[in-house]
């Protein structure tokens, strides 16, 4: 059997970012910082949501925003001095793969390495489908080409259709 080594129980904070998570309010950076700074002190590390709305699908009711994850981490990296940050997780599929790294690489240099880099593929399909995210965009002057009957060169008519699934 192999030796069991001991570390410390470590205690995380995930932190109210969005619409509503405050008794109804939205936090405000204010709120956000005094939080993690009276916070500091008795949690091992900090974590924000990586998400870009949140739309349950319930009739009547809109959907919610969220504070962006990279920016607040990256703020709360120059206010901190000893906890460790994250992404409770990073959504890979919002950003280009070398962009992520590049920011990872930045708010781990503010932070002094601090930083957790937790990585996951994304799982509310309402941010896809409200935000276009993996669809392939094009100009006006595309898609007016693309339904003419000419078409562009290779394309005989421009049909949007669905890139991903989640059934």
């Amino acid at each position: 059997m192999p030796e069991r080594t001991a570390r410390p129980l470590k205690v995380g904070l995930f932190l109210p970012t969005g619409e509503g998570d405050m008794a109804g309010g939205t936090p405000r950076w204010n709120n956000i910082k005094t939080m993690v700074q009276q916070a500091a002190w008795g949690f091992d590390s900090i974590w924000v949501q990586d998400h870009l709305l949140f739309d349950y699908g319930d009739p009547g009711v809109r959907p919610t925003g969220v504070w962006e994850c990279w920016s607040l981490l990256a703020a709360l990296a120059a206010v901190t001095t000893r906890v460790e940050l994250g992404a409770l997780v990073a959504c890979t599929s919002f950003r280009n793969p070398a962009l992520l790294a590049k920011m990872a690489d930045t708010v781990d240099e503010i932070s002094g390495g601090r930083l957790i880099l937790g990585l996951g593929a994304g799982y509310h399909e309402p941010e896809f489908r409200h935000s276009a995210i993996l669809s392939i965009t094009l100009s006006a002057d595309s898609r007016r080409r693309c339904r003419s009957s000419r078409g562009a060169p290779g394309v005989s008519r421009w049909r949007p259709r669905p890139v991903l699934s989640f059934y």
